[in-house]
């Protein structure tokens, strides 16, 4: 009945640091792909903001030549201004296919280490491994 007691024992003790050692790294991997997440956000949005500081001076440059050649520059800015709010409402239209596939793309590697095949399987294997090398 001790020898049972002890093996118990024995294997509630591994389990414990297994599972105390699975936690480490599961938060290593939940710090990895913040990183990674964040970082690929922050990348978009500088390249989104350096994306609009073009296309104003563009804007003002193409509304000034515009306005040149019409004639009027007021009407050249509204003529610009019916462009962009057509491009306006052809992304609100097309939001949920272009950025939720985005954003979909950038935050997938959070809880997930990139590895192809990881998951329940091999977590099991590991732990068997771990076991054996544990009691032997």
């Amino acid at each position: 009945m001790d020898g049972n007691r002890s093996k118990q024992n024995s294997l509630s003790s591994v389990l414990w640091e297994f599972l105390s050692q699975g936690t480490e790294e599961f938060k290593k991997n939940i710090i990895a792909g913040l990183s990674i997440g964040f970082s690929r956000v922050l990348s978009v949005l500088v390249i989104l903001m350096l994306l609009m500081i073009v296309l104003a001076v563009f804007a003002i440059g193409f509304i000034i030549l515009l306005g040149d050649v019409i004639g009027s520059w007021s009407a050249a800015a509204f003529i610009v201004g019916g462009i962009y709010l057509i491009a306006l409402v052809i992304l609100f239209l097309m939001r949920k296919r272009l950025f939720l596939g985005m954003f979909i793309n950038i935050f997938s590697g959070i809880v997930v280490s990139g590895k192809s095949g990881d998951g329940l399987k091999s977590l099991t294997l590991m732990f068997v491994r771990y076991l054996r090398e544990r009691l032997e």
